[in-house]
């Protein structure tokens, strides 16, 4: 049960990495959040890096290193798609 636990909170850290890859993009961010300032590429890019770092050292700590890497990489398509899918389908209403 642990090691499922841990694969779904691989595929979550990888997710995060994956939104915060892409808010680093200006067009991106202001889509999403028009009225926060922008916190500049870098300081996303790096947390992007540490988020997708610690998403495969959970996966591999789990899993073994051999297989935590095989899941880890066959988990990028699905959560590249449900990032891409979370951007097209966020349609700023102008209310909070």
């Amino acid at each position: 049960m642990a090691d499922g636990l841990l694969s779904i909170a691989a595929f979550g850290l990888m997710v995060l990495g994956f939104c915060a890859l892409a808010l680093s993009q200006i067009a991106h961010y202001r889509r999403v959040t028009p009225h926060l300032p922008f916190p500049g590429t870098r300081v996303l890019r790096c947390s992007a890096t540490l988020l997708l770092a610690s998403s495969l050292l959970v996966s591999m700590s789990s899993q073994g290193v051999a297989m935590g890497a095989v899941i880890w990489t066959l988990a990028i398509p699905p959560s590249g798609i449900g990032v891409t899918m979370m951007l097209c389908g966020c349609k700023h209403t102008g209310r909070y």
